[in-house]
């Protein structure tokens, strides 16, 4: 197909953010690279093609599109997502109250009325969560015979209450689903035009966590797949004709046929990207230990890349008993984006989040009627920002209207616009920063052997603040930071996981059967892909046992090595798991028979889309000297700004200075210095 100005050469990734939509095209045929930044609309699809317009691109010159979204975790968040319900094993549909008893750490630990997220905000409410009559039992074999009858008339109960979208749930039915399936053609006979989803999802043990799963993904199933839908006639309408791929939580992109079937598994979808960029940043620069930090306009998202390998987890959960069970890339959040709102907490105390002003209003520098000031806002004020260089001059932001919201809000605390906004600047540093720990330090990582690596527009502006408080030696700024997570969705490897249950002792016995659950999975999964026209020549397979010491409760994931599962490498196995079980907690127990409770498969399709390094553009890199109430100082000093495409590889930038682009700003904090690399990343070290 030839489009509108050319031929269909172009590689595209699109991410969605809480302010803004990032876009970054790859031509495969000249190496020419565009990128672009568009307020983020409601309707996301109306985003997606206003994203393309800003870096003019005719939808049919486009090859390929590699998506992230906000749809489902926005209905998840806000509570707006599909009138739901549940049908649960008798006995069981309170299973998403009681959780697994975990309270929250914090200053409600010891309250009394603390009630679980769940049930001050419930997902689904109680009377559409219906219990019917079933048993299976732990190894696969019936108890309870299912109550079609039951089933009906939860069905016609559902129904009646305009019920959207309805998750089934069964005990032990990842041994034996049979009764799920039944219910679910009864429950569509009954609700035609309803959403159904079972646990055959993701069919693995863990009750609380699979019901949750399978819950989140009905509630958020009619959101994404409506979004997706309407994402493809907009740009079937176009004249769009390639593919589009959907980036998922598990690291890699899915088909859009795939994706449809798995809404759950793209809630943020975004973020994944960033990190996916960064794995292939750090292989290509050296740079194998990293902290990201992407800064967008809602949150803050962090992640520890170690040995430049993903960072993965079995568990990801959203709020305290809202846990979904899958491999899922491993980044965690906090509420101190670029939008943030500055406000007091319950204490009185300047806080940064975690509301946001969005993309509407907005924040009150860009005069579309938002009132309360932002951490972006308070960046302007400092000159951290500078209005002339914003977002590639794209928007104006107005510094008055800024400064007076400032004013306004400090009269609580008799700050100044100046001191709310350094507050505020630091604030936001030390919350992130705070973060960061988590996946690191509290992981028994040394922090001090990382970089860290900023992304988001604003990602640069607070990041060699938030490298001092953390004590790390190094910031590593990217190339097109603003669009960073859009460029890792381009390249990202296609990649589809599966996995069952098999609870069977880890024994080279055994080694036959726990080989004959891996090879029917990669069968499964082969031709699953095949089905949706994937051609799966050069497809590989990760393989990975869910295992545990006899008579525990809680499995671990383990990683194994490619290749048959012999009597040997069962033992080989094992021993890997003792040596886990030491490094991860302390002590093993290798006297105690280890059982394998699943054993999981992921399939990856590489996708080679290199994105070629930026040649450094001639002339001087000194724009010019702007004035800056620099952070940690009290003092307003002018300071060099600096044009990041025209610095030069070992070309030193002292600090105080602003290193300005397209679409981000880098503080450097006195006594450190930046320089670029001969990977064209933007280095800040300390002078020392």
């Amino acid at each position: 197909m030839t489009g509108q100005r050319g031929s269909v050469d172009w590689l595209v990734g699109i991410d969605v953010g809480g302010t803004f939509t990032d876009i970054i095209g790859l031509n495969r045929v000249t190496g020419e690279i565009r990128d672009g930044k568009v307020l983020s609309t409601k309707e996301q699809e109306v985003g997606v093609l206003q994203a393309l317009s800003a870096i003019d691109l005719a939808v049919p010159e486009v090859a390929e599109i590699v998506h992230g979204h906000t749809v489902g975790i926005n209905a998840l968040l806000s509570r707006a997502g599909a009138t739901t319900g549940l049908l649960a094993t008798q006995g069981h549909r309170d299973l998403l109250d009681v959780g697994r008893m975990h309270r929250e750490f914090g200053n409600r630990f010891y309250d009394p009325t603390w009630l679980r997220p769940h049930q001050e905000r419930p997902v689904i409410a109680r009377q559409n969560r219906i219990g019917v009559p079933e048993r299976v039992l732990h190894d696969g074999s019936v108890r309870v015979e299912l109550s079609e009858e039951a089933v009906r008339t939860a069905g016609k109960e559902l129904a009646a209450r305009g019920v959207e979208a309805v998750g089934v749930c069964f005990m032990n039915s990842y041994r034996n689903a049979d009764h799920e399936r039944r219910a679910a053609e009864i429950l569509a006979e009954e609700l035609p035009d309803a959403y159904i989803q079972t646990s055959q999802l993701y069919p693995v043990s863990k009750e609380h966590e699979r019901t949750t799963t399978v819950a989140l993904d009905a509630y958020v199933g009619p959101a994404v797949v409506g979004y997706l839908e309407r994402l493809s006639a907009a740009l079937d309408a176009a004249g769009f004709d390639g593919t589009l791929w959907i980036m998922m939580m598990n690291g890699g992109v899915a088909t859009y046929e795939a994706a449809g079937k798995a809404p759950v598994f793209q809630l943020v979808s975004g973020p994944v990207g960033g990190v996916t960029g960064t794995i292939q940043l750090a292989r290509e620069s050296g740079r194998a230990d990293l902290l990201t930090m992407d800064v967008g306009g809602t949150s803050t998202d962090v992640a520890a890349i170690v040995g430049a390998q993903t960072p993965l987890t079995d568990l990801w959960t959203l709020e305290t008993g809202l846990t979904l069970t899958l491999p899922l890339v491993d980044v965690e959040s906090v509420g101190s984006g670029a939008g943030s709102i500055i406000a007091p907490n319950s204490l009185g105390q300047v806080t940064v989040g975690p509301r946001s002003a969005g993309s509407n209003p907005g924040p009150v520098c860009y005069g579309r009627g938002g009132t309360e000031p932002t951490l972006t806002d308070a960046c302007l004020v400092l000159g951290v920002l500078q209005p002339d260089l914003f977002a590639n001059g794209k928007i104006r932001p107005d510094v008055d209207a800024a400064r007076a919201a400032l004013a306004e809000a400090g009269r609580r605390w008799h700050m100044s616009a100046d001191e709310l906004a350094a507050a505020a600047y630091q604030v936001a540093c030390e919350d992130i920063a705070a973060k960061i720990r988590t996946i690191s330090v509290y992981r028994g990582l040394d922090v001090r052997e990382f970089g860290l690596l900023p992304f988001g527009s604003a990602g640069p502006m607070l990041a060699d603040r938030v490298g001092q408080i953390l004590g790390l030696d190094s910031v590593v700024v990217p190339t097109t930071p603003g669009q960073f997570s859009a460029l890792g969705l381009l390249q990202s490897d296609l990649r589809a996981t599966s996995a069952h249950s098999l609870m069977i002792p880890l024994l080279p016995d055994n080694a036959e059967d726990i080989e004959a659950g891996f090879a029917a999975l990669e069968r499964n999964l082969t031709a699953d892909l095949v089905s949706q026209g994937v051609d799966v020549e050069g497809l590989m397979f990760d393989r990975a046992v869910f295992a545990m010491y006899r008579g525990q409760t809680w499995d671990n994931r383990l990683p194994i090595p490619s290749g048959p599962v012999t009597a040997e490498s069962a033992g080989a196995i094992a021993t890997d798991f003792h040596a886990f079980y030491q490094d991860s907690y302390g002590f093993s127990a290798a006297e105690i028979p280890v059982v394998v409770s699943t054993v999981e498969v992921t399939a990856v399709l590489p996708r080679p889309h290199k994105v070629p390094a930026a040649a450094p553009e001639p002339g001087e890199s000194l724009l010019g000297h702007r004035p800056v109430l620099v952070p940690g100082t009290g003092e307003r000093v002018d300071v060099p700004v600096h044009v990041r495409e025209r610095l030069q590889p070992g070309e030193r930038v002292a600090g105080p200075a602003l290193v300005a682009e397209k679409f981000a700003t880098t503080l450097v904090l006195p006594g450190r210095s930046a320089h670029v690399d001969e990977h064209g990343l933007l280095i800040i070290e300390s002078d020392r």
